[in-house]
């Protein structure tokens, strides 16, 4: 054997959530759990230990719904995350403060600026970013990821001028002269939010592109991340997969979910079959498309449901029901999966239907694990109608922790008939669930959104529905078991049996049996891929 753990709470995850105290591992594979006698007696003289002395261990987690590829850039950025920093002023300053020792002409990238948070967090305006860095183009996304603020010297390299009309689906917001201030929504932000990457590429290199890389994959390791779906992948970022990928850099398995050649385009290209060879290797892998369903701003997707019964169209949606169900038919037709972003009861609605077309008309459409990805305010009908199709509810339990709110005021607001973030619900429905990040958005931890779907916990304190919360043995099923189903790796990964690869986290306490409100404090102690040791807290 290569290796052996003892004397550990092993959670396999298995179809009996079976549990055992040891386990083995030769050849990257798992050969054998049980207990420690039998387990130890497996030992040669090559042999590994590893005493886990009571710790936890579940299978590596999946995150099927991540955008791993926009945080690459991340170590080379500003940090202009609100929090930590308090206000714009903050921002600003970190922003001069990076451009003072930036080459003349290099792009400024920052991520996560929310105004959701502190009511001192304001939007930025081009004007402001202007005097942080007179001498760059300044591009800082907003923490939706459907916007970014972008100063003069970014909206001249993209052509956006006072005359620049709104692109269909996106806006250019302006001030009362007709003036740009630089804040730009949804396909509005596309051409400066494409030009940054490849900026981004372009300066650093392939080799510290490479590294970039494999610096984020450590990060995702240290959380317990083994793998993960790209939930936007366009050819900057399948890119930079490839460039680490023949670097040996890639230590995580990616699966590429395909969209448009912009990050809200169209991806028509895709559904054509024209990105056939992102099966790379084994670490690189495709086969899935990305639609964008509705957006963020002005506003989901949403059905007001009225009082006598009748509904009302509220929000936006990208796309109307022929032209989802064309994207739709035509990829099925080319055998791929499909993930949709539906938030809003309308887009969720426009998402099942184009489904349930292709689940009837498409040969094998039903083997294809159709994705609905977010699936945030669901009425019951639809709750009913996903976990009676062959597809997939791919949600992320984290946002509770951060915007649980904002669900509970969308409830509300459109009168729907299921409470916020049903997810008590869902399993009771009998639907097939995955569970990912959305990252940057929400927490990358695992174990934050594990922690969220057992307390229900918002960050002020209160519970969002408790009577929605599920058990966290069924929370780490989603981020095992249903995860590796949503990416095509559970006759790999995903539970802890007999012949499948030895991807595991150590934990350091057991999410079952702790408190919900003391699962968060839990931490990863390491991580192993292929049973080789990738991250470990004490290194």
């Amino acid at each position: 054997m290569e290796l052996i753990m003892l004397g550990g709470n092993i959670l396999t995850m298995d179809g009996k959530r079976t549990r055992a105290r040891a386990l083995a591992v030769k050849d990257n594979k798992i050969t054998a759990i049980g207990n420690n006698n039998e387990i130890a007696n497996m030992a040669n003289g090559k042999t590994k230990f590893v005493h886990l002395r009571g710790r936890t261990v579940t299978p590596g987690f999946i995150d099927p719904h991540n955008h791993f590829s926009m945080t690459v850039f991340e170590p080379v950025s500003v940090d202009s995350r609100t929090p930590p920093l308090k206000d714009k002023k903050a921002v600003l300053d970190a922003i001069s403060t990076t451009a003072s020792a930036t080459p003349k002409g290099k792009w400024i990238w920052g991520q996560a600026y929310d105004t959701r948070v502190f009511k001192e967090v304001e939007p930025l305006t081009c004007w402001e970013l202007d005097e942080a860095a007179p001498n760059n183009p300044v591009c800082i996304m907003d923490a939706s990821y459907h916007a970014l603020y972008a100063n003069t010297a970014a909206m001249a390299i993209a052509g956006i001028t006072k005359d620049s009309p709104d692109p269909y689906k996106g806006t250019i917001v302006k001030n009362k002269k007709g003036e740009p201030t630089g804040y730009l929504h949804e396909r509005a932000m596309d051409s400066i939010h494409k030009i940054t990457m490849r900026s981004l590429i372009d300066f650093h290199g392939e080799e510290i592109v490479g590294d970039l890389v494999r610096q984020n994959a450590l990060m995702h390791l240290s959380h317990g991340v083994t793998s993960i779906g790209d939930a936007q992948t366009m050819p900057e970022s399948a890119e930079l997969y490839r460039l680490a990928d023949s670097q040996g850099k890639l230590p995580i398995c990616v699966r590429q979910l395909r969209g448009g050649e912009t990050f809200f385009g169209i991806p028509d290209k895709v559904a054509a079959g024209e990105y056939d060879n992102d099966n790379v290797s084994d670490r690189l892998r495709g086969g899935t498309m990305k639609i964008f369903m509705d957006p963020v701003f002005p506003e989901f997707g949403f059905f007001k449901c009225h009082h006598d019964g009748s509904i009302s169209p509220e929000g936006e949606i990208y796309y109307e029901q022929d032209e989802v169900d064309k994207l739709v038919l035509d990829a099925t037709n080319n055998g791929l999966q499909v993930a949709i972003h539906c938030i809003g009861n309308r887009s969720i609605e426009q998402a099942i239907n184009a489904f349930e077309r292709a689940i009837n008309e498409v040969p094998n459409a039903d083997k294809l694990r159709l994705r609905l990805d977010h699936f945030m305010f669901p009425t019951q009908e639809q709750i009913q109608r996903a976990a009676d199709l062959p597809i997939i509810i791919s949600h992320q339990s984290a946002f509770l922790y951060n915007i649980g709110d904002v669900f509970e005021a969308g409830v509300k607001k459109y009168g729907i008939d299921a409470p916020a973030q049903p997810m008590a619900d869902m399993v009771s429905a009998g639907a097939t669930i995955a569970a990912g990040s959305d990252f940057p958005c929400a927490s990358v931890a695992p174990i934050d959104g594990i922690a969220a779907a057992a307390s229900r916990r918002h960050v002020s304190g209160r519970q969002i529905e408790p009577d929605q919360a599920i058990s966290a043995e069924e929370a780490i099923s989603h981020y095992t078991n249903g995860s590796s189903f949503a990416i095509f790796r559970d006759d790999e990964v995903g539970s802890l049996e007999v012949g499948k690869r030895a991807d595991m986290v150590v934990l350091s306490h057991d999410p079952t049996e702790s408190h919900v409100d003391h699962i968060k404090d839990i931490t990863v102690e390491q991580t192993y891929v292929d049973g080789k040791l990738a991250y470990s807290k004490s290194a």
